[in-house]
C-alpha cells in the first residue's frame, strides 16, 4: 500500500521545468582529411579546376534540430560529386565508404579502416589506414576523425587530421609528425572555437628542415623547393565566430608542383617527349603529359557549431489600476492650474458615468431571456395553452356536440369526397 501510494504521488507531481540553458535548436557538421590530392589536366574537357581530386582518409559528419545525423567515413574519397552523385548518374553507389543516419539508418556501419556512426546526439566518423600511390605519395600513420555531439548545454563539432610520415614524389619531399585539429562550440549564447596545427620535420632532397614554431615556414625550405618547380604555401588556422555561430577551420600545408618544370628537372623530358612521342600516333601523344598541375594538400580540418536555447517567458506584470477620472471643480481656487489640461470654453466637464454590469458575466439560467422578465414570458405561454384548448372545446361543442337523429355522422364533413 506504501509503494503503491508513492508510486500515484510521483505520476500526479507535475514534471520538473525546463531549464533555460537547454539547448534549442542546433546545426553542427565537421569535416577533416589528413591528404588531399588535386589534379588539373588538359585531357578532360571540363572547364573547373581541378579537374579531379582525391581525398585520403576523409571524414564528415552533421547533426541538426529534428534531430537529424549523418556520417560518411572513405578511405579515397573522390570528391562529392562522383561520391554522392554516382547512384543518380550509374545506379549504384561509390564502394569505397561507410555512411550511418539517423533517423533512417543505418546507425553505424564499419569496414576495413573505415567506421561511421549516427545518433540523435552524436555523429561520428573515423577513417585511417595506410595509403600508397606509386611514385605520387605514400602515407603512413594516416587518420581522420570528425565528431559532433549536443548535450543539455553545449553543441560541440571536433575535426582532426593527423599523420606520421608523408612521402611525396618518390621521397623528393617527406613531412612528418603532421596534426591538425579544429573545435567548435555554441552554448546558445555565444560561439567559440580553437584551430591549431604541427609540422615536426620537412625534408627536401634529403635535407631536413626542423619546424621550431608553426607560425612560419623553415628558413631556407622555400628556396630548396624552388629548383624543383614546387611552390609551398605555409598553413593558415583561424576561428569565425558571429554571435552564437563559430566556425573553425585549417588550412593545410600545400604543395603546388608544376609537372612540366619538374619534369625538366628530373630529366623526363627528353626521353617522353623525344624518344617515345615519335613512336606513338598522334592522337595518343597528349597522354605522355596527362597533368598540367599537381596540388597536394596535408591537413585540412573544419568545424561548424551553432545553437539556441529555450529560454523562459519573462513574468507579466499586472496593469496598474486606472484612478477614476473626477472632474475639477470649477468654482475651486486653482482649479484652471491642473498640470497637463487646458480649459475648453463652452465645454462643461464630463460628469460620472455608474459603469453597468455585464449581463454575460452572470450564470446563465434556462429562464433568463435578454430584456425580457421571466414571469411575464412563463405567463404568455400559459395563457396561449388555455386560449388554445377553449377554442378547442369550443368547435367541438358547435360540430359535433350531440349525435344526429337520422343516424348521419356528425362533424364538419370532408369536402375532398366527391358526392
Amino acid at each position: 500500500m506504501r509503494y503503491a501510494l508513492v508510486l500515484l504521488l510521483l505520476l500526479l507531481s507535475p514534471a520538473p521545468a525546463r531549464a533555460a540553458s537547454d539547448i534549442g535548436g542546433f546545426t553542427l557538421s565537421a569535416r577533416a582529411t589528413p591528404v588531399s590530392v588535386l589534379l588539373t589536366t588538359d585531357l578532360l574537357p571540363v572547364p573547373a579546376e581541378p579537374q579531379g581530386e582525391v581525398h585520403l582518409s576523409y571524414t564528415q559528419t552533421e547533426l541538426g534540430s529534428g534531430p537529424i545525423g549523418r556520417s560518411v567515413a572513405s578511405s579515397v574519397w573522390p570528391g562529392a560529386a562522383v561520391g554522392t552523385g554516382l547512384p543518380q548518374l550509374l545506379g549504384f553507389a561509390y564502394p569505397v565508404q561507410v555512411n550511418a543516419a539517423h533517423p533512417g539508418g543505418p546507425a553505424d556501419e564499419s569496414k576495413s579502416g573505415m567506421k561511421a556512426s549516427a545518433g540523435a546526439s552524436r555523429a561520428e566518423s573515423f577513417a585511417g589506414a595506410r595509403q600508397e600511390v606509386p611514385f605520387l605519395l605514400t602515407a603512413e600513420g594516416l587518420a581522420s576523425s570528425s565528431v559532433s555531439t549536443v548535450s543539455a548545454s553545449e553543441a560541440r563539432s571536433t575535426a582532426v587530421s593527423s599523420a606520421q610520415t608523408i612521402s611525396l614524389l618518390s621521397g623528393l619531399v617527406v613531412l612528418s609528425g603532421v596534426k591538425f585539429e579544429s573545435v567548435a562550440v555554441s552554448d546558445g549564447g555565444k560561439g567559440t572555437g580553437t584551430s591549431t596545427f604541427a609540422v615536426a620535420e620537412v625534408v627536401v632532397l634529403g635535407q631536413k628542415f626542423p619546424v621550431p614554431s608553426p607560425a612560419a615556414p623553415p628558413e631556407g625550405l622555400l628556396k630548396a623547393l624552388e629548383p624543383l618547380g614546387v611552390t609551398l604555401t605555409w598553413p593558415s588556422a583561424g576561428t569565425k565566430q558571429e554571435g552564437t555561430s563559430a566556425t573553425s577551420s585549417s588550412r593545410g600545408l600545400k604543395l603546388t608542383v608544376d609537372v612540366a618544370v619538374l619534369r625538366t628537372k628530373l630529366g623526363l623530358g627528353t626521353i617522353l617527349d623525344g624518344v617515345l612521342a615519335p613512336l606513338l600516333p598522334k592522337e595518343l601523344a597528349p597522354l605522355l603529359n596527362p597533368l598540367r598541375k599537381l596540388e597536394v594538400i596535408v591537413g585540412d580540418t573544419e568545424a561548424v557549431a551553432n545553437a539556441s536555447v529555450f529560454s523562459a517567458l519573462p513574468p507579466v506584470d499586472a496593469p496598474a489600476p486606472v484612478a477614476p477620472l473626477v472632474p475639477p471643480d470649477a468654482s475651486a481656487p486653482g482649479s484652471s492650474d491642473i498640470p497637463g489640461s487646458a480649459p475648453v470654453v463652452g465645454n462643461s466637464p464630463p460628469k460620472s458615468v455608474t459603469p453597468v454590469a455585464n449581463a454575460r458575466s452572470r450564470s446563465g439560467s434556462l429562464l433568463d431571456f435578454p430584456g425580457v422578465p421571466a414571469l411575464l414570458v412563463v405567463g404568455g405561454l400559459g395563457v396561449a395553452a388555455a386560449c388554445a384548448f377553449g377554442m378547442k372545446s369550443f368547435g367541438s361543442f358547435l360540430l359535433g356536440g350531440a349525435p344526429c337523429p337520422s343516424g348521419h355522422p356528425t362533424g364538419v364533413p370532408d369536402l375532398r369526397v366527391k358526392p
